[in-house]
């Protein structure tokens, strides 16, 4: 079986599937953290910016927002997106590891267990040391992680699937405790015309342990702030499904 790259044919049907996403509970949740940790920043970097989501409501909220994912087709929805409500936001094609940016952000943020798509710890610290180059010292970087215990309990051995007028798709997962490494395939069918075209998506994402995390925000110029259960500001636990991290650049 082939793989088309994660995101690209996903990209089509994204924000249909992810209806039941809270999206206004992710941006009061990052505007909370930006609020109680401070200072409030001016410019925002969102990486792995997917559809651009949250990129657009922060941006109504008054903040500069500059989205980054690595999926061309995922950016333009964003920008129709931003287009349609009005808004101006900066985007550009980018692998979180390698940013492209001369310019630097007052803060950043990569949600959505975006970070868990960095399969071992040298391409977390990679992904971290490159926030870290576009980052003011000082400067705020929230991201979260999905755990071990969510995979197991809502995604490992299950599948799912929902039919649409102009799509279907199936959701396969498999979980492997020896790697921490979650595998799902996507597949796609498409209308086009009067045929419906299948599509194939593999999604691989790692779990990594909070004092992995710890460690290589170190290793990369952070401190690690806290590590919280999901939207609220109690640390986390062996039952939390998401950890928000909050991070400051210091050197």
């Amino acid at each position: 079986m082939s793989f088309a790259p994660p995101y690209t044919r996903f990209a089509y049907a994204y924000d249909r599937m992810m209806e039941n996403v809270d999206y206004d509970r992710w941006a009061r949740y990052v505007k909370d953290l930006f609020e109680y940790y401070g200072p409030i920043p001016k410019r925002v970097l969102d990486i792995a910016c997917g559809t651009g989501q949250v990129t657009v409501r922060l941006a109504r909220s008054g903040y500069e927002m500059f989205g980054v994912d690595k999926a061309l087709e995922m950016m333009l929805v964003a920008r129709e997106k931003a287009k349609s409500m009005g808004v101006k936001i900066g985007l550009a094609q980018s692998d979180m590891r390698f940013l492209p940016f001369k310019r630097t952000f007052d803060a950043a943020i990569c949600l959505y267990d975006s970070i868990n798509y960095m399969l071992s710890r040298e391409d977390l610290r990679r992904a971290f040391l490159s926030v870290a180059s576009v980052l003011k010292t000082g400067g705020l970087y929230i991201f979260d992680v999905t755990t071990e215990r969510n995979i197991v309990l809502h995604f490992h051995l299950q599948t799912f699937a929902e039919t649409e007028d102009d799509f279907s798709y199936i959701w396969k997962n498999v979980y492997s405790f020896r790697d921490k490494i979650c595998r799902t395939v996507l597949t796609f069918f498409i209308k086009d015309g009067d045929t419906y075209r299948r599509y194939d998506e593999l999604h691989v994402q790692k779990i990594f342990e909070v004092n992995e995390v710890k460690e290589e925000l170190e290793k990369a110029g952070f401190k690690m702030l806290s590590a919280f259960d999901a939207f609220t500001f109690r640390r986390w636990g062996r039952d939390s499904d998401r950890i928000n991290f909050v991070a400051r650049k210091v050197k």
